[in-house]
């Protein structure tokens, strides 16, 4: 499973979330934005939108024709061997003044607390005895997360289990001292009856109770929850609008990915920066990242200033990635920088970044990027980025559970896992399903239908699956005869697409004696 930064270009690193930024003036921020000009508000290609999957502009600049140097990457700094709060007193003191400064504003931003715990330990997961720690000692917003934590790692028909009850009784204890974070995750739990008996009515009264408060957040989350986001678009209800007025930037951003032309969209990410949205910065960064790098990654920077979690992954993963051969790089005056782009695509993970813990757990699974090969760090990256909803991360976790690599196997479990980020629409893990059937791994062995599911993916853009389709039909399985000419069939099919390289991807599969669909 290849990953690879959103964005065309590299960015330069520099130290972030050494406190919450507090500069949002209007004069600011519109420095550092596109102008909404005919030009730049219809471009070529797509405009790039904050989502899992956004839409990015194509590198149409010719790349320089010299052979680009080979990237060296320096290792990692050690951890310590001690990783716990109680082994960095006075980082775990700073932690702790950075959540206390959280709750009595009543923020939704984590990451200055946790950019002290990676700096002291340099371990994407060693944050949560830190925050347990700290909730044990009563700080609200600790007590929030580590609750959100654990009822995010619940599995199904375990939602009345003790020690989601007693997780969903924390959440309580943080939404009732008024911490807006807490007030919005109990209604989920409220409504979908997780830790709680299911009561919409007293979900919406405690939400409501909330939005008394005036925050941002749990009035955007009641617009949400109620429908009347929805009905924006048709007849824009009174209370969407008048939030709107307030300059609530959530709602803001919500309405900017609903206007109708590109000009008229760029125009309200602009007004939805400008009151204080990082997601809108990241989506203008996108939009004018292949015709003005320049002013792209400074908009990336102040997105990453305002920490938004998937401008630090895409600018860790350029770091890391992409090499200064590029004349786009040249243009915005940026070199890579792999020790940086490391430490902020860890940020980006623990922040709440499922693009991060895919990049991360494979490069853990390979060993790539300076980062030294750990099979059960692989495995708890894909699961962390699993529990966070992100199908290539449920995938990559549920192979790792069918073949028992960095975790104990469990088949049953490793199917579930694959066939839910199949159907949710990712063709690598219909690849994985087909893999399944054509072992026997969790499934009955069938290796028609591993071909039929090949070619699903085949029609889902994942030209590779042809090659797998040859591999099988040469080597035959369960009711399936092997035959040659049927593979070279499929081996002319993947040219279409993958050109000369189908043929040796097919040698090399036969080289290895084994299809291997390594995550």
């Amino acid at each position: 499973m290849n990953v690879s930064p959103r964005f065309l270009i590299p960015f330069l690193a520099f130290p972030v979330c050494a406190a919450a930024q507090t500069d949002r003036t209007i004069s600011g921020i519109r420095a550092f934005l596109p102008a909404a000009n005919k030009a730049e508000a219809e471009p070529e290609a797509p405009v790039a939108v904050v989502s899992e999957q956004p839409a990015v502009t194509e590198q149409e600049e010719p790349i320089q024709s010299e052979q680009p140097p080979r990237l060296e990457f320096s290792a990692d700094a050690e951890r310590p061997a001690d990783v716990s709060p109680e082994a960095h007193p006075e980082s775990y003191k700073t932690f702790k003044e950075r959540l206390d400064e959280q709750v009595k504003h009543n923020l939704e931003d984590y990451c200055p607390a946790i950019s002290a715990v990676l700096s002291a330990t340099n371990d994407e997961f060693a944050l949560i005895p830190w925050m347990e720690k700290a909730a044990q000692e009563g700080n609200i917003a600790a007590i929030s997360y580590v609750a959100n934590a654990r009822l995010h790692s619940i599995q199904h028909n375990r939602e009345q289990a003790p020690e989601v009850k007693e997780a969903y009784n924390m959440l309580v204890k943080a939404a009732e001292a008024g911490f807006d974070q807490a007030a919005v995750h109990r209604y989920s739990c409220q409504r979908a009856g997780i830790g709680t008996p299911k009561d919409e009515a007293a979900a919406e009264k405690n939400l409501m109770e909330a939005c008394k408060r005036g925050g941002f957040l749990p009035r955007f989350r009641w617009l949400q929850f109620t429908g009347r986001l929805k009905q924006y678009e048709e007849t824009p209800p009174a209370e969407v609008m008048a939030e709107a007025k307030r300059g609530n930037h959530h709602v803001l951003y919500y309405l900017a990915l609903l206007t109708p032309t590109a000009k008229e969209q760029i125009t309200a990410l602009q007004e939805a920066a400008i009151k204080g949205s990082a997601d809108a910065l990241y989506a203008l960064s996108a939009i004018c990242s292949k015709a003005k790098p320049k002013q792209s990654y400074e908009l990336l920077q102040q997105a990453i200033k305002r920490h938004n979690a998937e401008a630090m992954w895409t600018l860790g993963g350029a770091l890391c990635e992409l090499n200064s051969t590029n004349p786009l790089l040249k243009e915005a005056g940026i070199v890579p920088d792999d020790k940086m782009g490391r430490h902020l695509v860890r940020l980006a993970a623990m922040v709440a970044s499922p693009t991060a813990n895919l990049w991360l757990g494979n490069a853990y699974y390979t060993g790539n990027y300076g980062i030294r090969q750990d099979a059960e760090r692989a495995y708890r990256h894909f699961e962390q980025g699993a529990a966070r909803g992100h199908a290539p991360c449920g995938a990559a976790q549920g192979y790792m559970l069918l073949k028992g690599i960095g975790t104990q196997a469990d088949t049953k479990r490793g199917i579930l896992l694959i066939r839910g980020a199949a159907n949710a629409g990712y063709p690598y893990a219909v690849v994985l399903f087909a893999y399944a059937h054509f072992k026997g791994l969790g499934v009955p062995a069938d290796a028609d239908k591993a071909i039929t599911l090949l070619q699903e993916a085949a029609a889902m853009g994942y030209p590779e699956a042809y090659i797998y389709m040859a591999y099988i039909a040469a080597k035959g399985g369960v009711n399936l005869p092997a035959n040659a000419e049927r593979a070279d069939k499929y081996i002319r099919m993947a040219a279409l697409d993958l050109r000369e390289k189908a043929r040796k991807m097919y040698e090399d599969i036969q080289k290895d004696g084994e299809w291997i669909p390594h995550p």
